[in-house]
């Protein structure tokens, strides 16, 4: 298990990080827990790594840890999925 700190802000984020997340190869779970911007992946580590992951969270459009979102993914996300967007 890992977890990542995003930038997503709303539950069209967490819907969007964790069907993402289902596509990625060794992943049993993903959930973001809005509130606090975690996101928990369960994974077989045989598969894959926290690397692999966190680069599929930037592809997706949203930050991980330190390591900031794809530019071109974060540009397709909506309005309301942007880091300034309010929180809602």
């Amino acid at each position: 298990m890992v977890q990542f700190k995003t930038s997503a802000v709303c539950d069209m984020c967490k819907a969007r990080l964790e069907k993402s997340l289902a596509y990625e190869k060794g992943v049993q779970a993903a959930n973001l827990d809005v509130p606090s911007k975690v996101l928990t992946v369960t994974y077989n580590p045989a598969k894959t790594s926290p690397e692999v992951l966190r680069t599929a969270v930037q592809k997706t459009g949203y930050d991980a840890d330190n390591v900031t979102a794809d530019a071109r993914a974060y540009e397709r996300l909506p309005e309301c999925c942007k880091k300034t967007a309010s929180t809602h």
